[in-house]
């Protein structure tokens, strides 16, 4: 996992807001999330039927440009498919909620002090497809 999301972090040119991208990807809580709970709910509608999403924390980067910072915790991401030979490879169905753990500090990363955001992309399966590239800005209360 650790090499795929490195791959794709690395070939990404990033230009879409969440808005734009093919796949909505809701965040609960988007803007309260506990110090002591540390943990986001994501619910997906409209996945990619022939590919997957990777969802990764990462701090803010600057407009129209891939994050540089992401943490390098493997619960702090998660690959979301629903094909099934995705499943049997580790990707998470996205029929229903997904539990992500966030860190408010990670290794280049302050997510109490400055804007992190879940950062959404296609996965290894469609890696010049940029439909799905979105930030998702979320805070610590």
């Amino acid at each position: 996992m650790k090499k795929i999301a490195a791959l794709v972090l690395v070939s990404l040119a990033l230009g879409m807001s969440g808005a734009e991208a093919a796949t909505k990807v809701t965040v609960t809580p988007q803007f309260k999330v506990s110090h002591t709970k540390s943990e986001v709910v994501l619910s997906f509608k409209g996945l990619p039927t022939a590919h997957g999403i990777y969802v990764t924390q990462c701090m803010a980067p600057d407009k129209g440009k891939a994050p540089t910072s992401c943490d390098p915790s493997e619960t702090s991401k998660v690959w979301v498919s629903n094909i099934a030979a995705d499943q049997k490879v580790g990707a998470v169905s996205g029929t229903g909620k997904v539990k992500l753990k966030v860190d408010a500090y990670f290794k280049g990363g302050d997510c109490i002090h400055t804007t992190c955001v879940l950062f959404v992309t296609s996965d290894h399966n469609a890696p010049t497809d940029r439909s799905e590239d979105q930030v998702i800005p979320f805070k610590f209360s």
